[in-house]
């Protein structure tokens, strides 16, 4: 809009310049100029439109959907493309009509395609792939879309296009799932996402959109993590069964436990289900064995890790490694080096002495000797205390710790199989760098402690990685007041030349339109959040004529300012010169000043469109505020300045995947994994500071009431570090925690009550000592 209004101030001030009874050479030169732009603009248009009706509107979309998904694809296998042959148990669907028996069997996940395809036709083919967290929903999403991309040429099918369920902010409040509204808003959705994947016009995805394939991933990504009443996810699920005009081809994924609870209410009607299988201990080491490039000639090494398995199936390492993205990780953790040199290499033995069956027996027996005595212990058969020790919460914890372990090795892992050159960025700069991003929360731990946040919406929050939407990263107040300084500054000197070349006359009526431009931009600039209208998705590497359109696009808002501004400029300095000219080369070099200065400022202004790709954002309020962002954030030593090429360095290497249109993480555990490392070292210290504040306030208090009302206020204060705590730390460290705060509220009951002196001292020192515990556990975390 303001780069229009830079444009209209132009056209008026150039005709009001044009001499009367003459051709203006030079606004015949401008909108000759403007002609041939215009012709070039429907040379492309052209050419484009017949490209796509030659080719046909379902083979364009299908080329571009092989051309993204395979490049996805082999981004999440990594380069050595080695596949985890994962089976899934296949149920038909329900009899309806025909009265059809349901049937069950297993498959390997490669003939999901023939099976989808195999399944009866009638009002369209529904699926739900369903599994725990990290058992391979998003790759089987991906392995389904390629294989029915591929046969769509043969008439199989329409045009399968993935869609990452996360990004539907969901209809209009109000509008029941049944109502034509609800699916208007849903379609409306859908050619916008399908169109910015895969860098298709929306006029070509709304002809091809109908007879489409749905492959809808994330299901119970909608509405946050686990424990939410998932009203998005339902309203979907009820469109799906009950509007007239929803889709009939539809392919959903969704993790097992929400897929139940949902299915309880309004399941999925007429859809088959594929349920993903855990991986079980041969196929894991077969994997292993060819994932792991060190290990030739030495596969013996992983023999200690199957034995422990096959020992001990529900133990913490057979817990940890039994889907896909488990072992993911252990392969890349013992490709690496360990800290003694490059040519020493991890062994995976380790997990074996750390975290195997023999080693829970030997921790729980160490901490069972005020439970049990060690006589009756010794004389339990192994496999009594084996299922004892696997059934206590320590078989979990060490779990846990087992995942923290190879979750801190993943980061260097990729950067050492990395296929580009990643000498640029070392293991400790890319780790904080994600872990600020994953970081990226619309609540932060102020609001947490100002209770403006509750503690679920602090953990449910997922990072926000659409370029355009990290700006607050380099600091909220510092980007804004950097941004809105600068746009003042060219709205005062915009304002300034006008005052200076026009000065109070008639003619200042010329300029009002471009003063209003730069003063509208320089309000907008203080804004919290921008306007998402006209922010336009090019995402894919879509290409016209072989270049890539995001640089068309840039071209043209550059030309578009260029030419803009220089008119006026030049139109401003002729009328104020007011000599007449024969020709370009009489003009004086006050009018080529003026064409300059006014072709420069049409470049700041111009740009009505934000143009947001994969990695960066251009042009328009959006695009000036991510340029202010990254300088902000590279001053202060948060993110490097070329955010971009990191970014897409990141989704080379496999640390990050593409979803739609926008960056997420690699998988939902590594973002909490980074998650967790960005917020212990801000939540620990301060709840570490809350706790010794407690016995340092009732230390100073005059009398027992004011120490007993200080302890009250200061556990209600911990308490709420406590909770967050649970979230970002291990247990043992959460545990102590809620040892020092239970400790501290009996202290304070014990104020309160006629406690004899002695036993008030008891008390007191057994808090002390549970808050010096909790402060000797969490400190090594910070």
């Amino acid at each position: 809009m303001l780069g229009l209004l830079a444009v209209i101030a132009g056209a008026v001030a150039l005709f009001r310049s044009l001499p009367r009874g003459d051709v203006d050479p030079f606004g015949a030169l401008m909108g000759g100029l403007g002609a041939l732009l215009a012709g070039l603009g429907l040379v492309v248009t052209v050419r484009q439109y017949l490209r796509e009706r030659e080719s046909g509107a379902e083979g364009a979309l299908a080329r571009a959907v092989r051309t993204h998904e395979q490049g996805q694809y082999d981004n999440v296998l990594g380069p050595s493309r080695v596949v985890m042959p994962v089976r899934f148990r296949f149920t038909s669907p329900p009899g309806g009509l025909e009265d059809r028996p349901e049937s069950v069997s297993e498959a390997a996940w490669e003939h999901i395609a023939d099976l989808y395809l195999a399944l009866p036709d009638s009002g369209g083919r529904r699926l739900v792939v369903t599994g725990g967290p990290g058992g391979g929903k998003s790759l089987l999403a991906k392995a389904l879309t390629l294989r029915l991309a591929a046969r769509q040429a043969e008439g199989a099918c329409g045009v399968p296009v993935l869609l990452p369920l996360w990004s539907w902010s969901g209809p209009p409040k109000g509008v029941h799932p049944a109502d034509e509204g609800f699916h208007w808003a849903f379609r409306s959705w859908l050619v916008e996402q399908v169109s910015g994947t895969y860098g298709r016009s929306p006029a070509l995805v709304e002809r091809v959109i109908d007879d489409a394939v749905l492959v809808l991933d994330g299901l119970d990504e909608m509405d946050g993590r686990e424990g939410t009443a998932r009203p998005r996810a339902r309203a979907l699920l009820t469109y799906l069964r009950e509007n007239r005009r929803r889709p009939g081809n539809v392919v959903v994924t969704c993790r097992r436990s929400a897929y139940e609870g949902l299915a309880a209410s309004v399941p999925l009607a007429g859809a088959a289900r594929a349920e993903l299988l855990d991986v079980p201990a041969e196929t894991a080491l077969s994997y292993l064995r060819r994932q792991s490039a060190w290990l030739e000639g030495g596969s013996d090494r992983w023999d200690p890790l199957l034995e422990d398995i096959r020992a001990s199936p529900d133990g913490p390492l057979a817990r940890e490694l039994h889907t896909p993205w488990r072992l993911t990780l252990v392969a890349h953790a013992y490709r690496v080096g360990t800290d003694e040199g490059p040519g020493n290499r991890r062994d995976p033995a380790e997990l074996v002495s750390r975290w195997g069956h023999q080693a829970l027996l030997r921790r729980f027996e160490a901490g069972s000797a005020d439970r049990l005595p060690s006589w009756r212990w010794s004389m339990m058969p192994f496999g009594e205390r084996l299922r004892t020790a696997v059934d206590s919460p320590l078989a979990e914890e060490m779990r846990a710790e087992a995942e923290e372990y190879l979750m801190s090795l993943y980061v260097r892992s990729a950067l050492a199989s990395h296929p580009g050159a990643h000498r640029r960025y070392d293991a400790e700069r890319v780790g904080a760098w994600l872990a600020l991003l994953a970081g990226h929360r619309e609540i932060t731990v102020d609001s947490l402690a100002g209770r403006h946040a509750s503690l679920q919406d602090f953990v449910l929050a997922r990072a926000s990685l659409a370029p355009h939407r990290l700006w607050p990263l380099g600091g909220r107040r510092l980007v804004r007041a950097v941004d809105a300084a600068l746009a003042t500054t060219v709205a005062l000197l915009v304002a300034g030349l006008v005052f200076g070349t026009v000065g109070l006359s008639a003619d200042l009526a010329l300029c009002a339109l471009l003063i209003l431009a730069t003063v509208l931009s320089a309000i907008e600039a203080w804004r919290q959040e921008l306007p998402r209208v006209g922010v336009l998705h090019v995402g894919a590497p879509r290409r016209l004529l072989g270049v890539p359109v995001h640089r068309l696009v840039r071209i043209d808002r550059l030309l578009f300012g260029l030419i803009g501004g220089s008119g006026y400029g030049l139109a401003v300095g002729y009328h104020l010169v007011g000599e007449p000219a024969a020709g370009p080369a009489d003009l004086s070099a006050a009018v080529w000043g003026a064409a300059a200065a006014g072709a420069v400022l049409g470049l700041l202004v111009a740009g009505p469109w934000s143009v947001e790709t994969w990695s960066t954002v251009k042009g328009g309020a959006h695009g000036r505020r991510y340029h202010v962002f990254l300088v902000c954030a590279a001053v202060r030593r948060r993110l490097p300045l070329r955010l971009g090429r990191f970014l897409d360095w990141a989704h080379e290497g496999g640390l990050l995947r593409v979803d739609g249109t926008s960056y997420r993480f690699r998988h939902d555990e590594f973002e909490q994994y980074l998650w967790r490392r960005h917020w212990r070292s801000r939540l620990v210290p301060v709840a570490v500071d809350a706790a010794l504040r407690v016995v340092r306030d009732a230390d100073d208090a005059p009398d027992r009431q004011t120490a007993a009302r200080r302890i009250r206020e200061g556990v209600g204060e911990f308490g709420e570090y406590r909770r967050a705590l649970t979230s970002v730390c291990p247990r043992g460290v959460t545990r102590a925690a809620r040892v020092a705060e239970d400790a501290l509220a009996s202290w304070a009951a014990r104020l309160d009550s006629a406690t004899a002196a002695s036993e008030l001292a008891e008390q007191r020192r057994l808090a002390r000592r549970a808050v010096l515990a909790f402060h000797e556990t969490a400190e090594p975390l910070y």
